[in-house]
């Protein structure tokens, strides 16, 4: 298949998660607070959104900013962010961002993703999410639901890496699709290609998906 047939195959795909899951398509735009986006990301790993949320609620209505958070009892930033799950090691990490971008940015959030990666425990998922939804920067973020869904549905190498990833999926579609498609696959991921027993026979995309074909394959 030459790459003009993948591109079109990509957007195909594209075209029936945008019939699928239309509320995907303005998620934002892309004009959020870049501090509140980055710090929100911490507080999300390894929970469920609705923790994450709270926390950052609890945490934001005392200090919103690097400095203010830096004045915050170690004790009571715990006791702030509990409700986010392994809240001791997130602590640290929120302290060290927050160090990081007043000694090195002058408090602000930078704009390039190499100086976000380069603040402690920050990777490329979250450096992207912030470049696309705090400062508008097309980038597609890579979790692990988007590169199970990437790759089952052969837009990306099966054993492909996230960075490897990303790379082929910012190839096949229009810049301006990006968010929307980090944030459909991200749901699909969730909702129907799930890492054990994924939903195929009801998916929408099985027809495009290479990882159907296989199965069925199998079991024919």
């Amino acid at each position: 298949m030459d790459i003009m047939d993948e591109r079109s195959r990509a957007m195909r795909i594209v075209e029936l998660m945008r019939r699928h899951y239309p509320e995907c398509l303005q998620p934002d735009d892309g004009d959020l607070d870049p501090f509140r986006t980055l710090i929100g990301c911490v507080l999300s790993q390894r929970t469920r959104d609705i923790n994450a949320e709270r926390a950052a609620e609890a945490l934001f209505d005392v200090a919103d900013t690097p400095r203010g958070i830096l004045e915050i009892d170690e004790t009571r930033l715990r006791e702030l962010i509990r409700c986010s799950g392994f809240y001791n090691q997130k602590a640290r990490h929120v302290r060290s961002i927050c160090r990081a971008l007043v000694e090195g940015f002058d408090g602000l959030v930078p704009r390039d993703r190499q100086a976000l990666m380069s603040l402690p425990g920050v990777g490329p998922k979250t450096s992207d999410i912030v470049l696309s939804h705090a400062y508008d920067v097309p980038a597609i973020a890579v979790d692990v639901h988007v590169s199970r869904v990437a790759r089952r549905l052969g837009l990306a190498e099966r054993d492909a890496a996230p960075e490897r990833v990303k790379l082929a999926l910012e190839g096949a579609v229009p810049r301006e699709m990006y968010r929307f498609v980090d944030t459909s696959f991200l749901r699909h991921g969730k909702e129907t290609c799930t890492s054990r027993n994924p939903r195929c026979g009801s998916c929408f995309l099985k027809d495009l998906c290479n990882y159907y074909e296989n199965e069925a394959k199998k079991s024919a």
